[in-house]
């Protein structure tokens, strides 16, 4: 079974319709790859309420603190207490506390009903509720993440003592910050006087990838791998800790969010891949 990429331009709604990949445009294109069809074409991404909280931050000089909770609040994620701070582990982030960043992904089942043509608008104020999240990994408690996976899934919660949830993971790459002319011609230090015509553009690519391992195990555990699907998706933002030579998140929150129509993960061989191109 081939990967499928989902190819998803991210961006603060802007009624500029006339700049195609102007500043905060939003499309949001699904493609198959085995056939080169395009699957779904001009979704519409948002920045919720708690992401426009961080841009307002990051953007101005505010120093009232952040009113809405964390993943971690709501799930129980088990976060670390006591133990030594170590950094032996490359972080790939310099994120910190008072200066989170976007750094996870998360997904989940509230974007969309029964039927494909059922996508729900995204609701501002509303992130996708715990009861909604779908972990990444499901795992016994006798055979949990290897410190090495441990590196890439986070949001460890304990289910009832029966299962380990991990239901957010890292992008696949850092971040890449492109700006070019949309011919794809870089642009250099001389752009205010160049007297190229084409229109530019600056964009963060991120590359996010549920892989043939995610999702399903969950599904096998409760209602059966026949229902195993995602049809929401959230960047989320966080800031790292170490403790005992393991990576944790802290205060991790929605930043985004995308609906779309039910994409299934029944097949066991499929991965989907997510690229997102985030217009500044």
């Amino acid at each position: 079974m081939s990967d499928k990429i989902v190819v998803a331009y991210d961006g603060m709604d802007s009624r500029d319709t006339v700049r195609l990949r102007g500043a905060f445009d939003t499309s949001i294109d699904i493609k198959c790859i085995e056939t080169g069809e395009i699957l779904f074409k001009g979704l519409k991404n948002k920045v919720i309420i708690s992401g426009s909280g961080l841009v307002a931050r990051k953007l101005f000089d505010i120093a009232t603190p952040e009113i809405t909770p964390t993943y971690n609040q709501v799930l129980g994620i088990i976060d670390p207490a006591g133990g030594e701070l170590t950094h032996e582990l490359d972080w790939h982030t310099n994120a910190t506390q008072e200066e989170p960043k976007v750094l996870l992904f998360c997904v989940g089942l509230d974007g969309c009903g029964t039927e494909n043509s059922q996508v729900y608008p995204v609701d501002y104020k509303k992130w996708i509720p715990p009861e909604s999240l779908i972990p990444f990994r499901y795992q016994l408690p006798s055979n949990d993440l290897s410190p090495a996976l441990r590196e890439t899934y986070f949001g460890r919660t304990d289910i009832g003592g029966q299962y380990i949830a991990y239901y957010f993971k890292r992008f696949d790459t850092d971040p890449v910050f492109i700006q070019q002319y949309v011919d794809g011609t870089p642009i250099d230090e001389n752009i205010f006087t160049s007297t190229k015509k084409d229109l530019a553009e600056s964009y963060v690519e991120i590359i996010l990838r549920i892989t043939k391992e995610d999702v399903r195990d969950y599904f096998v555990a409760t209602t059966g791998i026949d229902e195993a699907r995602i049809n929401t998706i959230s960047l989320c933002s966080a800031y790292p800790i170490e403790m005992d030579g393991t990576l944790y998140f802290k205060d991790i929150r929605p930043v985004t969010k995308l609906n779309i129509p039910n994409e299934s993960l029944m097949d066991v061989t499929k991965g989907i891949e997510i690229i997102y191109h985030v217009y500044m």
